[in-house]
Order: C-alpha cells, then structure tokens, then sequence
C-alpha cells in the first residue's frame, strides 16, 4: 500500500468543509467555535471519556452516535461541565441551531466543548457564533480556523491527512484534534481522551468502521500519557460520507485492512504530537517493554514509567535516573526478574541483571540532552512487547496549571 501524505486535516476527504471564528468565549479575539460540515450524511462511529463526571456535550452526542451526522459544532473556552440542566439544554441548543442554519434533520449535528469546568455558556455569543461560522462555511472551508477553535492551552495546530488507492478509488482520511494537558487515555470504545475528529470519504459498513477505530486507538490515543488526568470532555468522532465511491466494504478483506493500516498510522502521528505539545513540556519519550510475560505485564509496566512523576522530572533535568524507572517497574504489580531485567536509554544499557552500568551511564546522560528519548526495558522473559509515549514534566506546566481555572 503506497500511503501519500497531504494537508488539509479534516477538510482533505471528499464534501467535507470545516472553519471556525471567534464568538467570545476566549479573551481577546481568538476563535472559538468551530464547525465541521459534510455535504453528505455520515455514519459515525465515537469514543468518549471514560470520566464518571461527563460534560453535557458529551452526553448527548453520545446518544447519537445511531444518527445519520451531518455537522460537528466545538467551541473552546468552556467546557459545559457541571452545568446542571442549563447545560444540558445549551448543548441540544447548539446542535439544534447548527440544523436550523444548516437546514439540516434534527437529530444530524453532534457538539463537543472544552475549557473551563462549571461554568454556564454564555449563549447570546455562541447563539451569535453559530450563525455566522454556519454562513461562513458555505463559501470558506479553513481547517487552520477550525484547529485555532477547538485549541485551549495547545500551542500548535494537529492536522494531519493522507490519501491511498482502493480499486480505482482514490480514499482519504484527515485527523484534526486538540490536547496538551489532562492527557492519559484509557481507550475502549466509547471510552476515549481529547477531542480528536475524523472524517473519511471511504465506504464501509459501519460496524467495520467501529471496528477500525477501535483499533486504531488502541495503538495510538490509548498509547499516551502526558499529566495522568482524563478530561471529563474528552471525544473521537469518526464520520465516513462515502464520497470516495470506492466498492462498498462489508468484510474484513485487503480493503478493510489497507484502511486500518493508514487510520492508524494517522491517529499515531496524531497521538505523538499531542505529546509533544504536551503543557510545558520540552522533550519526548518513547517507553518500549520488550520480551515480557503477557501484555498485561507489559502494559502495566510501561504505564507506570511513562505516568511517573519522578521519572518525568528526572528527563527534563536531563538526568539518565535509573533507580526511579526501576523503582515504577516495582511498584507496576507486574511480573519480572530483575536478574535478567535490561534497561536501556537510547541503546545504552544502563541496568543490566541487577547492576548498573557505570560507563553507559555516562554515555546516556549524554543523550538525554535529546528532543527524543526511548527508554526500552528489556525483561528477557517472554515474547510480549508494548509501548507509551509520554513527555518530561518542567516547570512551565507547574505555571500553567497553578492558574488555570477549573
């Protein structure tokens, strides 16, 4: 499969438009409510935060996800959390709105919301909002307005898109999402993290589409962990209107499987620059266990390194910390020998069998200098093997959280 990258984000896949402006619901002008209009009905398919306390906009969107979509209208600056039934009848306004304007069923246009907690919308400027990105969208698709829209403390835009061959179709996916803090996903189906859309011109049924996603995140969203908060807003959408006119697919054939191969190799680069863009953060670490027992194992390993505060303040001090990696691998509850344990920083074993290893050690301090960082534990048990990326923890995210409301 040749996998072609291209921009566009959202806006890359056949009738889909996107854009965003600026209602007031962020100080200074910035835009803040942004829309995602397809020309044709979408099936969609979605995960959302596994919080107990979920916003509004989640709520209902999620009692959607049975609908025929349309439209996604997103604002940032307030979250719509803990905002009683006020809350409640601000989202169903907002979608019901975006369908008037639109001219679309009721029923076809999904919200999401991000910003501060506990706070009620105030409706008169999203009311405003609404109308005008809905008339702007009909001669303006910017996905660069879109991403400024849903953006809170992020301090780049996340577009991303590609296009590929099916038969004599041409496909195409685009990723546009936001996320830089309260970031550590435990991703199941309908339990996700961020606010990450994406939309495809493919034809596929839908329980395939569910299926794709599924796995998709599973080696990406799920595989992150910046702060070791989940959001109480947090969504991904998947919408497919079809427009590629590809050979509908209905079974787990080459088509199917070329489709999942590029979806995640999306949603990874996707998930790896909301790490970087982590708050405050400078560096980047890919955590990689090798030869483990189970996955379980695994997993539970690479989640306790790459969610460990020491172990993230010791890499933004540029400290090749042994002890503390191998102190989480500990307390993990996972299974291992530390007489067969290797850990490694950038190739240098710093720990082997139970002893460090004087002269890489200084070899790796060298190397934790980088922007990029892999920390592989080799556990020389078993076949199993699993991945986090996660970033350093600095100052500045200290600065950005002890004044953020919510």
């Amino acid at each position: 499969m040749e996998l072609e990258k291209i921009e566009g984000g959202v806006t890359a896949p056949k009738g889909f438009r996107a854009t965003g402006v600026s209602c007031g619901l962020k100080e200074g002008g910035y835009k803040d409510l942004g829309l995602i209009y397809s020309e044709i009905p979408c099936d969609v398919v979605g995960a959302f935060t596994s919080n107990k306390v979920k916003a509004a906009p989640v709520r209902l969107s999620m009692m959607r996800m049975g609908n025929k979509i349309s439209a996604v209208i997103a604002n940032s600056g307030n979250a719509n959390c803990v905002t009683g039934k006020q809350g409640e009848s601000d989202a169903i306004r907002m979608t019901g709105l975006t369908e008037q304007f639109l001219e679309l069923p009721e029923g076809s246009a999904l919200v999401a919301s991000t910003g501060v907690i506990g706070e009620n919308l105030t409706m008169d400027r999203v009311e405003y909002g609404i109308e005008k990105v809905c008339r702007m969208i009909k001669s303006e698709n910017n996905v660069a307005n879109f991403a400024n829209a849903i953006m809170t403390t992020d301090t780049r835009q996340k577009n991303h898109a590609c296009e590929f061959k099916l038969g004599e179709s041409t496909v195409r996916i685009g990723i546009t999402c936001k996320g830089a803090g309260m970031i550590k996903p435990d991703v199941q189906m309908f339990h996700a993290t961020m606010l990450v859309f994406i939309t495809t011109d493919i034809s596929m049924q839908k329980t395939l589409l569910h299926d794709a996603l599924k796995e998709a995140l599973e080696y990406s969203f799920n595989r992150i962990s910046v702060d070791n908060d989940t959001s109480t807003n947090d969504t991904v959408l998947l919408l497919s209107n079809g427009a590629a006119e590809n050979a509908v697919i209905e079974e787990e054939n080459d088509d199917y499987r070329v489709f999942v191969k590029a979806l995640t190799e999306l949603c990874m680069a996707s998930a790896k620059a909301v790490v970087k863009d982590g708050e405050g953060a400078n560096k980047i670490v890919k955590v990689e266990i090798k030869h483990a027992l189970t996955i379980s194992d695994a997993k539970k390993i690479a989640r306790a390194i790459a969610d460990s505060y020491l172990v993230k303040t010791a890499v933004f001090g540029n400290s090749p910390n042994w002890g503390r990696v191998l102190a989480a691998i500990g307390y993990s509850d996972a299974k291992f020998d530390i007489d067969r344990l290797i850990f490694s920083i950038n190739g240098f074993a710093v720990l082997e069998k139970g002893e460090p290893n004087r002269a890489n050690i200084a070899k790796a301090s060298a190397e934790m200098i980088q922007n990029e960082i892999t920390f592989t534990v080799d556990l020389g048990v078993g076949y199993k093997e699993y991945y986090v990326w996660t970033c350093d923890l600095s100052y500045d995210y200290v600065k950005i959280n002890a004044h953020y409301i919510s």
